[in-house]
């Protein structure tokens, strides 16, 4: 049979968490948490060949903001082929398709890709957009700030976030999807704070991987996160951390793509909340 590319539908659920771990390390636990949590808010193409989908595409609704100006964009996620189904152009017809279907809605398209897929993006039309700074810190003798830590609920982390990066362009999320990355760092041992140094607040979300702490996304510059890695480390019980900060903001540390775009409104765009 002929493959056929089609949205996919609660009915699919249990095949697409196949498809997943087969492509994907996480957990059943996980990806049935995913698609319970969030199948209803997103859209998944899927290439179908004989009556199964062996190939797929996670997009979720955003916007690109600057100012006041908002423009629509999709993020395109947990894209993954059967492994004994790839080299066979499936998931090249589905992203292909997805970029018709964001030109025709006057939709961008952004996803933050594996390095050694940049090259495949770039020949489907895909530009390199803004970078992060992977920013490390660890714990000094002696210098110990003091530091006082508070739960965030999602909303008011949505609404920190968008206060602080507001002053450059940057993907402003629903709150669906905040609410889910609150939840999904939670879910995986992290929390979500906001933090008091020199007797201003400033947000972090942030989760332990072994001996580190990483920083998805904080108002902290480098320097601020230097002085309070002492506290954070003794929060989360780990020896050093890692901030993905935006480029604009911080010079140290190795250099990452953030995110990728196609049919881009805005360039340079600030974009984390990115799920990995």
């Amino acid at each position: 049979m002929r493959p056929v590319i089609r949205l996919a539908d609660e009915r699919d659920i249990p095949d697409l968490c196949d498809l997943w771990q087969a492509c994907f390390p996480d957990p059943g636990e996980y990806v049935r948490y995913f698609y319970r949590e969030n199948f209803r808010r997103i859209s998944v193409p899927v290439c179908v060949l004989d009556g199964k989908p062996v190939s797929m595409v996670h997009l979720m609704d955003a916007s690109f903001a600057d100012g006041p100006d908002r423009y629509p964009v999709r993020f395109v996620y947990a894209v993954g082929t059967l492994p004994r189904c790839r080299g066979r152009g499936f998931m090249r017809s589905l992203l292909l398709s997805a970029a018709r279907s964001a030109e025709e809605d006057g939709c961008g398209l952004f996803l933050k890709p594996a390095p050694h897929l940049e090259k495949y993006y770039a020949e489907l039309g895909y530009a390199p957009d803004s970078r992060f700074r992977v920013f490390s810190a660890a714990p000094e003798p002696g210098r110990g700030e003091e530091v006082s830590f508070a739960p965030l609920s999602a909303e008011e982390y949505g609404r920190l976030r968008n206060a602080a990066f507001s002053d450059r362009p940057f993907v402003r999320w629903p709150e669906a999807h905040v609410r889910w990355c609150v939840d999904e760092n939670a879910f995986c041992g992290g929390r979500t704070l906001s933090l008091s140094l020199d007797g201003r607040a400033f947000f972090l979300m942030a989760c332990p991987d072994g001996g580190v702490l990483r920083v998805t996304e904080t108002d902290l510059g480098p320097e601020q996160l230097r002085r309070a890695a002492s506290a954070l480390c003794s929060l989360f019980g780990t020896a050093r951390l890692e901030a993905y900060l935006p480029e604009a903001s911080c010079r140290e540390g190795s250099a990452v793509v953030s995110s990728v775009v196609f049919n881009a409104p805005l360039r340079n765009t600030y974009a984390n909340l990115l799920l990995f």
